[in-house]
C-alpha cells in the first residue's frame, strides 16, 4: 500500500480505527466472559487501549476530512487482513460461553498474532505515510506520526501482556 494518495491514506486511517473499535469490543466481551478478576481486569486494560486507539484514529482522520466509510468500503481500502481480523472479532462477540484462563491459553497465539498482525500491517504502514506528509511540510503529520508510534507501543504491550497470561 506504498505511495497511497492522500485521501486513501484517511480512508485507511478511519478503517483502522473502525477496526480498533470491534477489537476494543471484542477484548470487553472477552473480559465479560473471563473467569477471574485478574483475567478479567487484564482484558478490560487491553479494551479501553483498543478503545482510546479507535476513537483517536477515527477522530484524527475525520478532522484531517475524511467521511464516515460503511464496511465493504473500509475492506477495500484496508484489504483482507483487516477483512479477516473482522470475521475473527465478529465471531468472538458471537462466544456466549464462560471463558476460563484454559480457554485463553488457546487463544492467546491468535490474539497475539492479530496484535502483532495490526502493528506490523497498518500502523508501520500509517507511519511511512505520515513521514511522507511530514516531508511534504504538512503540520498535521507530526502529530499523527507520534500518535500512530505511541499506539504500535501499545500493540506491542498487548502482545507482551497475552504471552505473559500464557505463560502463567
Amino acid at each position: 500500500m506504498s505511495g497511497i494518495s492522500g485521501d486513501e491514506l484517511l480512508k485507511l486511517i478511519h478503517c483502522c480505527g473502525v477496526l480498533e473499535e470491534r477489537v476494543a469490543e471484542a477484548y470487553k466481551h472477552m473480559a465479560e466472559r473471563a473467569e477471574g478478576p485478574i483475567l478479567k481486569a487484564v482484558l478490560g486494560y487491553i479494551a479501553g487501549d483498543s478503545r482510546k486507539h479507535a476513537d483517536v484514529l477515527k477522530s484524527m482522520a475525520a478532522a484531517l476530512g475524511a467521511g464516515a466509510l460503511d464496511l465493504e468500503e473500509c475492506r477495500r481500502v484496508a484489504g483482507e487482513l483487516w477483512a479477516t481480523t473482522m470475521q475473527g472479532v465478529e465471531r468472538e462477540l458471537a462466544q456466549t460461553s464462560r471463558l476460563s484462563r484454559e480457554d485463553l491459553a488457546s487463544m492467546i497465539e491468535s490474539l497475539a498474532d492479530l496484535e502483532s498482525a495490526i502493528m506490523e500491517e497498518y500502523l508501520m504502514m500509517l507511519q511511512a505515510e505520515a513521514i511522507k506528509m511530514l516531508l511534504e511540510a504538512r503540520p498535521e503529520a507530526n502529530c499523527l506520526k507520534m500518535i500512530i508510534e505511541w499506539i504500535a507501543e501499545d500493540e506491542k504491550r498487548h502482545a507482551q501482556i497475552l504471552e505473559a497470561l500464557k505463560s502463567r
